[in-house]
């Protein structure tokens, strides 16, 4: 019987090839996968996408907390790492249809003027890439407030990935005020 004397070295030179061949691909075929990057969501039928930068996380939703005297968009205080933010039904605040929480609900945390926010959606789908140059203007003739903060859009695969504009939505006076009038 033979017995195969292992040589960390030559062990740690094997893993070293190993890791260089399951490297990232080159420039180019990072290139193939498109030069604008986004988080994908969905609320209701719709299938939305904002920039990698706009969103810091995504999480399940964790416990909520109700706060008395606001808008019903406003779902309450979740504890994220020791940071209390407000979680909003983002299909809610759009349409003004409440989201049915499910296993595929997650939430967004997102940066807004004096902090973060948690935008509640129906589903996320990670991390979709395309090229600037597929966008398409979005039609005004839509009446959704949805649409208000969509001014481009992606089509693959038979799916239409509308560019949600977060900063647009974090500035907005509405969102900015829940309270109930």
């Amino acid at each position: 019987m033979s017995r195969q004397i292992i040589k960390p070295f030559e062990l740690l030179l094997e893993y070293e090839k190993r890791s260089v061949s399951h490297a990232l691909g080159s420039a180019e075929e990072e290139k193939e996968l498109g030069d604008w990057s986004g988080i994908g969501f969905k609320i209701g039928d719709t299938y939305l996408i904002s920039e990698v930068d706009a969103v810091n996380e995504v999480v399940i939703l964790p416990e909520l907390v109700k706060i008395p005297g606001i808008d019903t968009w406003v779902l309450g205080l979740v504890n994220i790492r020791s940071n209390l933010i407000p979680a909003i039904d983002l299909r809610q605040y759009l349409t003004g249809e409440s989201s049915k929480l499910t296993k595929h609900s997650r939430m967004l945390v997102i940066n807004q003027p004096g902090g973060q926010a948690g935008l509640v959606v129906d589903e996320v789908f990670g991390q979709r890439h395309f090229k600037q140059s597929q966008w398409e203007d979005v039609e005004g003739d839509d009446d959704s407030r949805i649409y208000s903060y969509c001014d481009k859009f992606f089509s693959h695969d038979e799916v239409i990935w509308n560019v949600f504009a977060m900063e647009q939505l974090v500035q907005d006076a509405k969102f900015q005020n829940a309270s109930i009038k």
